[in-house]
């Protein structure tokens, strides 16, 4: 068994050579290794580039030596592997790995590294297969077992990824590691005394990995625990368990200057830790001015802990360095559309559409200011567009029958839109409940249907008698003629209403007992304060925290 250092792998300069290009390999190799692309590097800092090229170039030379030793190549596509995984250039990662085991197959980090990236994308079962040929070369790595299982965990093999586990957590180092992978099979498997007792061993080795917190919670809350189960199902995180991997902590290293930097804040993000992101992501810009996504995180940091004022400043700075870039100039505008800035705002999603037409963010936003403003014709065009683009999020369909409404549109494209919502999103049934609505209230012949909005409302008060869905078949008795049954059940709102201090919703609630006194239905049926069909105002910390980055650096 063979094993080569990362560090071995970084040792030395290599001098330029041949071509810089893989793409082609030379007959006596064709046989042995597959062509590698070039990857786009335009994004890394110039440190970081200038050693892949290097490499690149290193081994175009190196292949078309005629006393080049498949050893040696091996090791240098390694370590253009380690290069290409350490900074997520993952296609160019599998395609080096794959050389350098195809050319050294006892080499047992090129199998194992290969792993360690398929597991990193979510490919448990090509994880396995790779571990397997790394167990093969070496069965006593420490960490094998832990990484076997959590590959067999995501593959649903409940009873070989126990066993795996098992055999690290008598191993102080990876004992916390260990337990956190029992204690989900515990849970999957509902052993809530198990889960918790796991979970809660692991919070006592590592009261950092903040990922056990929440599951612990659940488990709790099975058990019956609720009071203690509260504080941990508050402190939801995703930082898991750490442990010493002598491969993976060499690959990381390959992360200097500015990576670096950036990768630390990343990890300060994911456990919620805004300030020290920002920290991290300073330190990094520092050391790599120019880099505007890394700018854009930086400012999503400091939004987030508490920093509003040097957040617009960053964006803004972003956006003069990378004018092309859409993401800094999207937030910027939700930051312009929350302060009750439309025109900045609504200057800002139309920029970000000239650059990507077809921006998720910007059409549903422009899209709901538009509705706020109460601009409905534009509303919908914005919402059909982002609906095109692929926009899946249910809230953008109600908005956008609620901008098709307020717009006009007749009742029996209406009526259409929501049965076909409805097939897309059963559930929660909110166009379901508006079906019956329009049923009830329609004034179109061909739409109105009093019966089927009356089976419609039953069927969902039956199934959860909410306020909603009483008050819903209130209103579609009284469409059918029966003001006395419709009657008490507004009657009976109304007196909850009041029991619950909700007395200004009371009131709202009892001028619809006056129109069933009156024999008539409720006017307006579609008011405009109706917060259902409106969306809410636009929100900076969910989109810092929560909208897509591509890159972040």
């Amino acid at each position: 068994m063979r094993r080569v250092s990362a560090a071995a792998l970084m040792a030395g300069v290599f001098a330029a050579a041949g071509a810089a290009s893989l793409s082609e390999v030379p007959e006596q190799w064709a046989d042995r290794v597959a062509p590698i692309p070039q990857q786009r590097l335009g994004e890394l800092e110039a440190a970081t580039a200038g050693r892949i090229r290097e490499t690149r170039s290193r081994l175009a030379g190196m292949l078309d030596e005629p006393d080049a030793s498949a050893a040696e190549l091996a090791a240098v596509y390694g370590r253009l592997g380690a290069l290409y995984g350490a900074h997520r250039m993952y296609a160019g990662a599998e395609l080096a790995f794959a050389n350098a085991r195809a050319l050294d197959p006892r080499g047992f980090q090129w199998a194992y590294y290969a792993a360690h990236l398929a597991l990193e994308q979510g490919e448990p079962g090509q994880a396995l297969r790779f571990l397997a040929e790394a167990a093969q070369i070496d069965p006593d790595y420490p960490t094998l077992p832990l990484r076997r299982g959590e590959a067999l965990l995501g593959l649903s093999r409940l009873r070989e990824a126990r066993a795996a586990y098992e055999q690290v957590v008598e191993a102080p180092e990876l004992r916390a590691a260990g337990l956190y992978g029992l204690a989900q099979i515990d849970l999957l498997e509902r052993d809530w005394v198990g889960a918790a007792a796991r979970y809660g061993e692991v919070l006592s080795l590592q009261p950092g990995a903040d990922a056990a917190q929440y599951p612990l919670g659940q488990a709790l809350v099975r058990l019956g625990r609720r009071e203690k189960a509260r504080s941990h199902l508050e402190r939801r995180g995703v930082v898991k368990p750490v442990y010493a991997d002598p491969l993976v902590d060499e690959l990381r290293s390959l992360q200097t200057g500015a990576s670096f930097h950036f990768e630390e804040a990343l990890v300060a993000v994911k456990r919620l830790d805004y300030a020290a992101a920002a920290t991290g992501f300073a330190a990094g810009l520092a050391e790599d001015p120019a880099n505007a996504r890394a700018r854009v995180s930086y400012a999503r940091a400091l939004w987030l802990s508490g920093r509003p004022d040097e957040a617009e400043a960053a964006l803004r700075r972003a956006i003069a360095d990378a004018p092309e870039e859409a993401l800094p100039r999207f937030l910027l505008a939700v930051v312009e559309d929350a302060a009750d800035d439309p025109v900045s705002a609504i200057g800002g999603y139309r920029r970000v559409l000239a650059i990507d037409p077809e921006h998720e963010g910007a059409l549903s936003y422009l899209a709901n200011l538009a509705l706020r403003r109460g601009d409905y014709a534009d509303a919908v065009a914005h919402f059909e567009r982002a609906i095109a683009s692929g926009v899946t999020q249910m809230p953008v369909f109600l908005h956008y029958w609620g901008a098709l409404l307020r717009a006009g549109t007749h009742d029996a494209l209406l009526r259409d839109k929501l049965v076909a919502f409805d097939k897309r999103f059963p559930e929660p049934p909110l166009f379901r409940y508006l079906l019956a609505k329009l049923l009830a209230t329609s004034k179109e012949t061909g739409v109105v249907d009093t019966d089927r909005a009356l089976g419609i409302a039953r069927q969902l008060f039956d199934a959860q008698p909410i306020p909603p869905h009483t008050e819903l078949l209130a209103l579609t008795l009284a469409a059918t003629g029966d003001f006395t049954q419709a009657l008490e059940l507004q009657e009976f709102l109304v007196e909850m209403a009041r029991l619950s201090g909700a007395f200004t919703h009371a009131v709202v609630l009892d001028q619809v007992t006056v129109s069933y006194r009156s024999r008539r239905l409720p006017e307006p049926i579609w008011p405009l304060q109706d917060l259902m069909l409106m969306p809410p105002p636009a929100d900076p910390d969910s989109s810092m925290r929560n909208y897509p980055a591509g890159q972040p650096y």
